[in-house]
This record gives C-alpha cells, structure tokens and sequence, in this order.
C-alpha cells in the first residue's frame, strides 16, 4: 500500500508527466513594449498551449509570388509606415509583439498576411490605414498550441518546427484549424543574440497538453 506521505509526491509527478501546470499569464517581449500577452494552460512535448484575449491588428496582404522571408520584409515595411504616420490621423503608434505570419500550409501557395498588434490605446478608434494593402482586423479570443525556437526564422527551419509541433498534436489527437498556420517574431532585425520565434497551430476546441517527453 502506498505510504501516505507520498502520495502528494507521486500526484505532482502524475501532473507534470501529463502535462499539467498552473494557468498564469505570459508576456514574452521586452520590457517596455506592449505584448500580445496570453495565459499559459499547459506544457506539452516541446510545446505550449496558450490562450490569448481578442485583439486588434493592423494587416496586409503580400501575395505577388514571393517566398515566406522576402513577403515578410516587404509587408513589414508597409506595416511600419502605417505605424509611422501614413494612417488617416497621421499618429504614430508605438511598435508592439510579436509581428505575426500567417500562412498557408499549401506548399505552392505564395500568399502572406503580416500583422503589427495594435496598442490598447488605439484598439478602440483605430486609425484608417491611408493605403489600399493595409486593413485592419479584429482577432477573436484564439486557443493555440505554440513551439519555440531561436536563430532567424527561414523557411528551412519554420518548416521544420511545424512538422515536429505537427506531429506531437497528430499523435494525441488534438483537433485544428485546417489550412494554414502562424509565425511569430519579437526581436528587431539587429538584434543578433538570443532570438526568439515561434511556430503556432489554433484549436478547434478545448486546450489539453500530451504527456511531456524528452525531446
């Protein structure tokens, strides 16, 4: 029988080897930039699950053939002039994080949508953005099972942490949003060091995490 002593021990074992963490709230940018920040439900193998609050960003579309890393400079910059001044009221925003990709999983698709979050302070009354390729959408609360990795986002290698993010969910089960999937990035193009990006699938339906393995 089971000393009572531990039994405690053991449950905290069961809960991490299950994935199991307490919820608590995640803000991965710098200090002194807003964050696009989320609760943190669970660990999986090599994953989070993540839920995050609706939100409002800035958008547009890049779909003239390029590649992923050439579509994301050229919508980046479009993004960073609305922020800049070329919007109806001539504001300027503050930058936020992350800039989020989202993409098609359709390896022939050439089509891109890059988003700047926007600020609290101008989530309620956004600016118009003054060019036709530039949108604002509004983000519903969004579920979401997200993979971390450093260095610089490539093709190569966003490719590569969606396959194993893929095949981790795949193989418990976990239902998604069919069809495309979003990259995350928060550092500044100069900053070299210690690099964050991230590979994310959304959910359809309830967030859980499969028992946490060794990678």
């Amino acid at each position: 029988m089971l000393h009572t002593k531990a039994a405690p021990l053991l449950l905290l074992l069961l809960l991490v080897g299950f994935g199991a963490c307490e919820e608590r709230e995640v803000s991965p940018c710098k200090k002194g930039r807003e964050c696009f920040s989320y609760t943190l439900v669970c660990n999986g193998s090599g994953y989070e699950a993540r839920l995050y609050p609706p939100s409002v960003w800035v958008g547009t579309r890049v779909s003239d053939g390029s590649a992923y890393l050439p579509a994301l400079i050229h919508g980046f910059w479009r993004l960073f002039r609305y922020i800049q001044g070329k919007n109806a009221a001539g504001a300027h925003i503050p930058m936020t994080g992350p800039v989020l990709t989202r993409v098609r999983d359709d390896p022939e698709s050439r089509e891109f949508e890059i988003y700047f979050m926007l600020p609290e302070a101008f989530r309620g009354d956004p600016p118009a953005p003054t060019e036709e390729t530039v949108f604002i959408e509004r983000f519903p609360e969004l579920r979401v099972f997200a993979r971390v990795f450093g260095g610089w986002i490539t093709d190569t290698n966003r490719l590569a942490q969606l396959r194993y993010l893929d095949g981790q969910l795949s193989a418990h089960g976990h239902l998604l949003q069919a069809g495309r999937h979003y990259t995350a990035g928060y550092n500044s193009p100069m900053e070299i060091l210690n690099r964050r990006n991230e590979v994310w699938r959304v959910a359809e339906g309830e967030l859980s995490c499969s028992p946490t393995l060794q990678e």
